[in-house]
């Protein structure tokens, strides 16, 4: 049930048409920023929500069944606030959204019209959508770890053990050549096959950007053709160094003959599958 303060609601019984939405969105480092489709500023919940930042939504759906309520919103790239770094650098993964109803002739009179966290963002030249989902999404997430046959350690971390600074597990290059959004073409990076780094990282020696995921590579000649999970950073030039890192895809077989390191795979290898659930009885003891 929305709760609509008493004086709000007179107002709105009488036909007021002052109303305007405005959005708050937290970052997970706790930075507030607000934005309004009014044309002032408007001081709420401690947080000065600036206009003119084309911030919109689309339909917030709230399903039956206990189904998390859905929905996506829409903005401008703005070099202050929402940039395309920041984005490509998760910075906006899983930020709070608390979208309002509020009288701008009275700030103090507003309602909550939805509570949730931001998902997957995307943004094109000038803008970004961004999906949305109810809080009581988080309760379908894995809390803890899983059973399952792939391990669930990262690369490289404690858990894991690997030396991703080890002779064998990084090769060193440069960029020859942007090819698209995502992908480009590294030389020099001839210690490590192409096999061996998908699913890999690469990251950026002596620039500030995040490390990235690779999810293809492939040899062309002497060079390697590498696909991102993200788009490539802008001011990324030709001759920019890179360090590739080999990559793991979580299985068993891959933990012991790429790695050598099978006792300190983090999963259920021999596990049985479905297929042993649905498997006919045998009469044999």
């Amino acid at each position: 049930m929305i709760d609509i303060p008493p004086a709000l609601q007179a107002k709105l019984d009488a036909g007021a048409t002052t109303l305007c939405w405005v959005w708050i969105l937290t970052r997970q480092d706790g930075m507030k920023f607000g934005f309004t489709d009014h044309d002032q500023v408007l001081e709420l919940e401690g947080v000065s929500c600036e206009p003119a930042s084309g911030f919109t939504h689309g339909d917030l759906r709230s399903e039956t069944g206990g189904a998390p309520a859905r929905g996506a919103v829409f903005g401008q790239l703005d070099s202050g606030v929402i940039t395309r770094a920041d984005i490509a650098a998760g910075v906006w993964d899983g930020a709070g959204l608390a979208l309002y109803r509020v009288d701008w002739t009275e700030p103090s009179l507003f309602w909550r019209a939805f509570t949730g966290e931001l998902g997957e963002i995307r943004h094109g030249d000038q803008g970004f959508e961004a999906d949305v989902s109810g809080l009581s999404a988080r309760l379908n997430r894995t809390i803890g770890r899983a059973f399952s046959r792939l391990c669930d350690a990262e690369l490289g971390d404690a858990r894991c053990g690997v030396d991703l600074d080890a002779a064998g597990c990084r090769a060193e290059g440069a960029v020859s050549e942007q090819i698209t959004a995502r992908a480009m073409r590294v030389s020099g990076a001839n210690s490590l096959d192409a096999s061996a780094l998908t699913h890999g990282v690469l990251s950026w020696p002596g620039a500030s950007w995040p490390d990235q995921r690779i999810v293809s590579a492939r040899n062309e000649g002497a060079e390697r053709v590498i696909e991102l999970e993200g788009a490539v950073p802008e001011g990324v030039t030709v001759g920019q160094a890179v360090h590739l890192n080999r990559g793991c895809d979580k299985r068993f077989e891959t933990c012991a003959s790429r790695f050598n390191n099978a006792l300190n795979f983090r999963g259920c290898p021999h596990m049985p599958g479905n297929d042993a659930l649905i498997r006919p009885v045998s009469a044999r003891r």
